[in-house]
């Protein structure tokens, strides 16, 4: 696969192995929040399986989504009208760059309907491929608007825009998806439709009816190995989508044609990049066999020595929750500050070890210790000399063994790092455990009761996690007595491992969100408010007023990037600037 731009916009090219490419290409549209992320990886591999059977594939991140440029969307018509523009520019692109005369358009959720109004009003689609399509763009906006008062507990008003992750969608916006119903939508005649779906909802099937009354062959196929499209363990490992079903329809109804010789080489191939305003972003392959990939942010003036790795939150890809690592690369870009946001091995972009590429890793379970050295060695044949890494819940755990691991890691940035070393048992269990808040009083509270009954949650991890947490909260109060007494000086692992990051100079900064879960694990360690943070040289903590877990809300996090900044900025990063 290629990383490659295009007004703008990132994707990645999958090209058939040579002497193996038809005259077909197929274009997919993502869905849009947790639908993309969920399902990033699992497209990336659908890509693979395309080009595989010799179709030419290419997966795009619209504008103001993954890692794309932004641009003044809502001042130039509005996200949906960006959207289906951008989904007739890549249609355009990939037929010019790769000389396929016919299209398939391949979408998922409101992915799917960007796709079904492309095919509508272009004569080149051969057929179409539609996962679990959004029939009623007014349903639609009503779901953005539950999901919105869910997230910040306020009600939107429904004659306003809407704030939602990393949107800011207008009024118009929202009329225009309202406005869309796929029954009304004419698709070509000589065009093949295959739908993918959970169930066959009312609206879907009156879209089935409609389009095949107007000439259209249409067959609805079921959803058998496609559950990772839409579902992902929070943390466990778990496969990948399977889409054998996908491609056996897709040989049949629009087969790749017959072979261009020479063609799967690339015309006039020049190195991507895209260019948000003050800074230049191009796209790195690392480690063996480059199999892991990351983005370089840049300042667009001056070349700084020093560099901020960025890792994956959690399964979110490298653009993290609510696009939050995209938008904290640039600022950083805007007082000078280069970044390199990457996925570890099995997220994301990044392919996982020989024989695992269908797999996404398990979130805690896997040392990126060497995913870390590979990303260092890379930018230090960059130029770059000195190297931060930063991460959030799951990524400030990796973050922190991985500067144990890398020596060269000269400041350290961990937020809401939520244990130290892995528990024995259910880690998601543990990690929900880690405030001690009385099992009876969970036991009542809807939440729990709401992950039990769905499977999420096992009564019995939860009891051990209790357990667990207690022995670890007790043996840690013990082992506080009896330093202060003078009776013992046996450390635990995160105190003897910040002890060594502190002896080989490498300033850590603990930021934290107000909520007591988060600080649990860190005041057991180093005391509440970072009491004992005074014997390891170069250590701070503080807590962030208004900063959710994961950064996703201002102004939180607004305020945790500023202190990142200053953080960087205070020492020993001279070339950037504070302001």
């Amino acid at each position: 696969m290629t990383p490659v731009t295009f007004d703008g916009c990132f994707g990645w090219l999958h090209g058939p192995r040579e002497g193996v490419a038809g005259d077909v290409a197929v274009l997919i549209c993502p869905s849009l929040m947790e639908d993309a992320v969920v399902a990033h990886a699992s497209l990336r591999l659908l890509a693979d399986r395309l080009a595989a059977a010799g179709y030419w594939a290419l997966r795009f991140d619209y504008p103001g989504t993954g890692d794309s440029c932004d641009g003044d969307i809502e001042g130039n018509g509005g996200h949906w009208t960006a959207w289906q523009q951008s989904v007739d520019a890549a249609a355009s692109w990939l037929r010019t760059t790769t000389g396929a005369q016919r299209l398939v358009v391949c979408g998922l959720r409101i992915g799917a309907t960007l796709a079904a109004l492309a095919a509508a009003r272009r004569d080149d689609i051969a057929g179409l491929v539609l996962f679990e399509p959004v029939p009623s763009g007014n349903t639609y906006v009503r779901q953005l608007r539950l999901d919105a008062e869910m997230l910040t507990g306020q009600r939107p008003a429904k004659e306003e825009g809407l704030a939602i992750r990393e949107f800011r969608f207008s009024a118009r916006t929202l009329e225009q998806i309202a406005a869309v119903d796929l029954r009304q939508v004419r698709l070509p005649a000589a065009s093949k439709v295959a739908i993918f779906a959970r169930s066959d909802a009312r609206r879907l099937e009156a879209c089935v009816r409609a389009w095949t009354d107007g000439g259209t062959a249409v067959a609805s196929l079921g959803w058998e190995g496609l559950a990772p499209l839409v579902h992902q363990n929070l943390i466990e490992e778990d496969a990948l989508a399977d889409f054998s079903g996908v491609l056996r329809w897709l040989e049949q109804a629009v087969p790749a044609g017959g072979l261009q010789q020479g063609a799967t080489r690339l015309p006039h191939a020049e190195p991507a990049a895209l260019h948000p305003p003050g800074c230049i972003e191009t796209p790195l392959t690392f480690g063996d066999d480059r199999r892991l990939f990351g983005m370089l942010c840049q300042p667009t003036h001056g070349a700084p020595g020093d560099v901020l790795i960025i890792g994956n939150i959690g399964r979110e890809p490298h653009y993290g929750t609510a696009r939050h690592s995209v938008a904290f690369a640039r600022r950083l870009a805007s007082v000078g500050i280069a970044s390199l946001r990457i996925d570890y091995a099995g997220l994301g972009d990044s392919l996982g070890p020989t024989g695992r590429e269908t797999v996404r890793s398990h979130v805690f379970n896997v040392d990126r210790g060497p995913d870390v050295r590979a990303a260092v060695d890379a930018l230090e044949r960059l130029g770059f000399r000195r190297f931060a890494l930063q991460g959030v819940c799951s990524g400030a755990y990796h973050a922190f063994h991985g500067a144990l691991f890398e020596p060269r890691i000269s400041e350290l940035l961990l937020v809401n790092i939520p244990l130290y070393t892995l528990p024995e048992g259910d880690v998601r269990a543990h990690i929900e455990q880690r405030d001690l808040t009385p099992l009876f009083q969970k036991l009542v509270m809807r939440q729990s009761w709401e992950r039990l009954l769905s499977g999420q949650s096992n009564l019995r991890n939860v009891v051990l996690a209790q357990l667990a947490n207690v022995r670890t909260k007790c043996a840690s109060k013990a082992r506080r007595f009896a330093e202060r007494l003078g009776l013992s000086r046996k450390r635990s692992f995160a105190q003897q491992a910040l002890a060594t990051l502190s002896r080989r100079g490498v300033r850590t900064q603990f930021l934290f969100s107000p909520d007591e879960g988060d600080i649990a694990v860190f005041a057991r360690e180093f005391g509440r408010m970072g009491a004992d943070l005074h014997a390891y040289t170069g250590a701070t903590m503080r807590i962030v007023p208004g900063m959710d877990h994961s950064q996703m809300k201002d102004p939180g996090r607004d305020r945790a990037e500023k202190w990142t900044i200053e953080f960087l900025t205070e020492a020993h990063w001279p070339q950037a600037r504070s302001g």
